[in-house]
């Protein structure tokens, strides 16, 4: 007794790719051109009548691209691995000075990426201000880009001299995830009692009675390391978009304003009925389905996945 292999890709057939470098290098593919064909398609061959051009897997999947990076701006999260390292200091002659500490490391990251993906995938941003509010509450910070995996490096740095004073990454406190949050608690040293106090008041709190910018910089990680850890509901989401987007156009060309058609295979003939009405032009009824699932889904996970923001009156 034989047993039939499932061949299409993608988690609704239990097979996923999880490899693919489309995306990012081996990165996987949240939504296969398989599932935007026979899960969301019905099994549709995707080949317009008016020229018989098939649509290709490559096609298929720009529409997923494009469906995740919709999502990640509507949301502002990062679904894709991103990692975000601070720019380059600048010297007394006023020239950026390369950072040696990352060269190799990073060379090794984007080695394996396009182009496009390393215009996207990584990214230098300036450093995070010096708040004496934020000072006096254990250096609480909020990282501009969610939700974090990874925090490389943390710099404590003088703003007259752009050096570094203090590595910062023994006293952090992480908060990964949509919190996306870094606080700096003074910790007992090993090598001396008392040092973490001359730290916290000498080079943290006391030397600055100003608010500064640019004084902290990090490098961390965020996005998902892997398509497997992506929710499912993003996937879901991501997947009704592109299904979306395919199905008006698809839909447009391969039979433009047809709102049905029968055979009589008796007589040989062929009956086509026109429309206007997108309602009830190919796909349109299922596309205006999909469009309500989506709203709906925005309305209740946006504040969900937003940052809070609390405010006082008075």
């Amino acid at each position: 007794m034989s047993i039939c292999q499932e061949t299409r890709v993608g988690f609704a057939f239990n097979n996923p790719d999880t490899t693919s470098d489309y995306h990012a290098p081996r990165w996987g593919l949240l939504v296969s051109y398989d599932e935007l064909r026979f899960d969301e398609m019905f099994g549709n061959a995707l080949i317009a009548e008016s020229d018989s051009q098939v649509i290709t897997d490559d096609q298929l999947l720009d529409y997923a691209r494009v469906a995740i990076a919709y999502l990640e701006e509507r949301l502002n999260i990062d679904i894709l691995p991103r990692r975000i390292r601070f720019q380059d200091p600048i010297g007394e002659d006023g020239n950026e000075i390369p950072r040696l500490d990352i060269a190799n490391e990073d060379a090794a990251y984007t080695s394996q990426m396009t182009v496009k993906q390393k215009g996207d995938l990584y990214i230098r941003e300036e450093g995070y201000p010096y708040l004496l509010t934020q000072a006096r509450q254990e250096m609480r910070i909020k990282l501009r880009r969610r939700p974090l995996r990874n925090v490389l490096n943390v710099n404590f740095v003088d703003p007259y001299r752009d050096t570094t004073i203090i590595d910062l990454m023994p006293y952090r406190m992480e908060r990964k995830g949509f919190s996306s949050v870094c606080n700096f608690r003074p910790r007992h040293s090993t090598t001396g009692s008392s040092r973490f106090l001359y730290i916290w008041n000498n080079f943290l709190v006391m030397p600055y009675f100003k608010n500064l910018r640019d004084i902290i910089r990090i490098d961390y990680e965020t996005g998902y390391e892997n398509c497997q850890t992506v929710p499912d509901e993003f996937r879901n989401i991501v997947k009704k978009l592109a299904a979306v987007t395919l199905m008006n156009i698809y839909g447009d060309g391969k039979l433009a304003a047809i709102a049905s058609r029968s055979v009589n295979l008796n007589n040989v003939s062929e009956s086509i009925n026109t429309t206007l009405s997108a309602t009830s032009a190919t796909f349109g009824a299922r596309i205006m389905q999909y469009q309500k699932e989506i709203k709906e889904w925005f309305a209740i996970n946006t504040q969900k996945y937003s940052r809070t923001l609390i405010g006082r009156l008075g």
